[in-house]
Order: structure tokens, then C-alpha cells, then sequence
């Protein structure tokens, strides 16, 4: 039974709680110490964390772990454009035994910084590999794309038969890039295969006007390395392949009208922003506060560290906190925790401390701080992470407990 001086559960910290966990699971949460008491017997074992707040292991909603080799090598550029050449060049200087480091690297900083679940973009296999071994739960969204040249999409398809990858803590999904790098007959078989398979599905949307710009009228920056523009929306072609709906992701989104947002509700997709990426590359604010009012769900990532300083959820998630000062501390840390796991389609799994959970927790020295208080040193970046627990076992920092 892990005991502590302050819990958050049920949308709030509760004073001298405690968590029963039992085979890697909550057991139960007791809020009041009379109840912790009674629970207490001889077959229980006692973690004391002392002064400290037990709560929800971040998740990480975004990542691109297979390019965490790149960070500092890509530079930011006049354009999008221009940093999409960059990454292109950088990446393709990475052979596949260092992308597959890179990976395991990149895995290794969650876990250090207290994330136990994440959704990673993969376009080379190198999760599958790097993750096998460690703790953390992997949502992995199979890239594909062809760049707008249906001749590919043979290829691309033949790829994603490959046989999925059955492990435990391990998830399958699939990422149709972005719209403009998905041809109309790749978007026809992608839709059919996430169908078939009632797959968990991550689309880059509307990250930039430049991305408008080439998809609605041809023009701008994109329209010197692709053609054929589609001349619609992004969301036109993912909701004309049959792709938008509750079990899909839609990465960044910053850049969409009242009408599609309305759509995007109405579907029960949920939106991903990464605030290290946001300020990377100096882009307006973020509507959060719209997204949330609008019902859909609003989960962080981190994307990759080819535009982003680190891999740390609390970074992040101090970052979003000091952009939306018209958020509550708890509406900030469901984002980086519960809205990030439904997104994921874990649910229940992890992001939050209920019974039937998972016993993933991360344990943070928030100076004493009580109460609302507490949780908002946390949110704001004020406190220090103490230990991450997976399935009620220690897996980081470095002192044990």
C-alpha cells in the first residue's frame, strides 16, 4: 500500500491518502486516514512516500522516438518547408541501427521524467525493437505516406500487412501522415484498412498555414516540393476516407475553423498539442480553452526532438500551463494524463488513480505545498520528480523507495 501526504485522485489532491495495489493494479484508494487505517493489516506491505504527492504518471500523446537522434541537427528554417528539408536530409544520415538507439534513448527519457504511456509515430520499425524490455506502455502508429504519388501506394499498403506486433503493453495503430502527403487513393486504402482492423488512427492536421495555403488553392512554400493539391480541406479527406471518428488523433490541429472544430467534436476525435514544438517554431497561441469548451478531448506530446528542446512531459506540460493562464491547474493536468490516455485508447489503463488502473504513479516533491496548492507547483513546473512506479514497481529516478 503506497501512503503519502497528499493523493490526487478524482480531480483533486486528498490529504494523508493511500493506494492499495494489488497485482500491478489499484486495488482501492482510501481518502481519509481513518480508512487507511482500517486497511492496513499484516499481509499488507507499506511504501511511506512521506511529504510528497503520489499522483498519475504523464502520458505523452505525440512523440516521434525514433528521431530523438536529431536533436540540434535540424534547423528551423524560413519556412515549414524549409525545416521539412532539414529533417528529410537528417534523418536519412541515420542508419537503422542508430534509429533504433535513437528509440531506446528517447524511451528511456519518458520513463525518466515520468511518463508511462505513449503514442509514437513509427515510419521504420525501430519501436518495435526499442521498446522490447522496458515498461512503458507504447501506442505505435504505423506511418504512412506517399507523398501525393499513388504509384506507391502499392507499397505502402504491402508494408502495413506486415504482421502486428503482439506483446503486452504494446498497441497497434496506424498514422496516415499528414493530408498533404497522402494521395486520394491512399487516403481510399487507408480507410478501408483502419476499418477493418477498428484502428487507433494519428493524423498531423492543419499544423501550418503554409499546409492550408497548399491543400485548399496549390500555392505557398509547400507547392515548390509536392503537387496534384487535393483543392479541400484536410479534414475534407479525412472524413471523405471514412478516418475521422472516436479513435482518432488529430496531431496539432492550430490552424482550423469554427466549423471544422465543431465537426471534430461531433466525431469524438480528440486533438493533441505539443507545446515545446508550439514554441520551437514561435507559432501563434494555441486554442485550448476552445477545444475544451467545444467537449473534445485535449491531450499534450512532446513530438520529436528535431523540434523540441526534451522529452519531458513536465516541461511540456509547464509550458502549456504558462500559455493557457485561463486554465485551471486540473484542466491543465488532465491533458497530460487522462485525455491523453482515452486519446490513446487506454482509458482506465493509465492517467489516472482509480480502482481497476493501472499502478502507474509518479511520485513529486512539491516543497510542502498543500492542497490546490500542490497540484499547481506540480502543473507549473515547481516541483521535482522523486520516482515513477509501473504496475506498483520502481522503474526511475534513481533512489529507491
Amino acid at each position: 500500500m503506497f501512503e503519502a501526504a497528499r493523493v490526487y485522485h478524482a480531480g483533486r489532491v486528498r490529504a494523508d491518502a493511500a493506494v492499495l495495489v494489488e497485482r500491478g493494479k489499484v486495488r482501492a484508494v482510501y481518502t481519509t486516514r481513518a480508512a487507511t487505517r482500517r486497511a492496513r493489516g499484516p499481509s499488507v506491505r507499506k511504501i511511506d512516500l512521506g511529504d510528497c504527492l503520489l499522483a498519475p504518471a504523464f502520458v505523452n500523446a505525440h512523440a516521434h522516438l525514433e528521431l530523438s537522434g536529431l536533436e540540434g541537427r535540424v534547423a528551423r528554417g524560413r519556412s515549414f518547408a524549409d525545416w521539412i528539408r532539414a529533417l528529410i536530409a537528417a534523418r536519412g544520415a541515420r542508419t537503422p541501427e542508430q534509429m533504433v538507439q535513437d528509440a531506446r534513448v528517447g524511451a528511456e527519457r519518458l520513463l525518466a521524467t515520468g511518463t508511462t504511456l505513449v503514442g509514437d509515430i513509427d515510419s521504420t520499425g525501430a519501436i518495435t525493437t526499442a521498446a522490447r524490455g522496458l515498461p512503458l506502455v507504447v501506442r505505435r502508429f504505423r506511418e504512412a505516406l506517399d507523398a501525393g504519388d499513388g504509384t506507391r501506394v502499392r507499397a505502402v499498403m504491402k508494408r502495413l500487412a506486415a504482421p502486428r506486433v503482439r506483446r503486452a503493453r504494446f498497441h497497434e495503430g496506424l498514422s496516415p501522415h499528414a493530408p498533404y502527403t497522402i494521395s486520394a487513393r491512399l487516403w481510399h486504402e487507408l480507410g478501408s484498412f483502419a476499418r477493418a482492423r477498428r484502428a487507433h488512427v494519428a493524423i498531423h492536421l492543419a499544423e501550418t498555414r503554409a499546409e492550408i495555403d497548399w491543400l485548399s488553392a496549390g500555392r505557398g512554400p509547400l507547392a515548390r516540393i509536392l503537387k496534384h493539391a487535393p483543392m479541400e480541406s484536410g479534414l475534407t479527406s479525412i472524413a471523405r476516407a471514412g478516418l475521422l471518428g472516436p479513435r482518432t488523433l488529430l496531431v496539432h490541429a492550430n490552424h482550423v475553423t469554427r466549423e471544422e472544430r465543431a465537426q471534430i467534436a461531433a466525431s469524438g476525435a480528440a486533438v493533441v498539442h505539443c507545446p515545446g514544438t508550439h514554441r520551437f517554431f514561435a507559432r501563434e497561441s494555441f486554442a485550448a480553452r476552445e477545444w475544451l469548451a467545444a467537449g473534445v478531448p485535449l491531450a499534450l506530446g512532446t513530438d520529436s526532438l528535431a523540434s523540441n528542446e526534451d522529452l519531458d512531459m513536465g516541461r511540456e506540460l509547464a509550458l502549456f500551463a504558462a500559455s493557457q493562464a485561463d486554465l485551471a491547474p486540473e484542466e491543465a493536468f488532465a491533458c497530460a494524463t487522462r485525455h491523453g490516455a482515452a486519446a490513446l485508447g487506454c482509458p482506465g489503463i493509465t492517467g489516472e488513480i482509480a480502482p481497476g488502473s493501472s499502478a502507474d504513479f509518479a511520485v513529486h516533491d512539491v516543497g510542502g505545498a498543500r492542497g490546490a496548492a500542490a497540484l499547481a507547483t506540480l502543473v507549473h513546473g515547481r516541483s521535482r520528480l522523486v520516482a515513477t512506479f509501473v504496475r506498483g514497481v520502481q522503474v526511475g529516478p534513481q533512489t529507491p523507495l
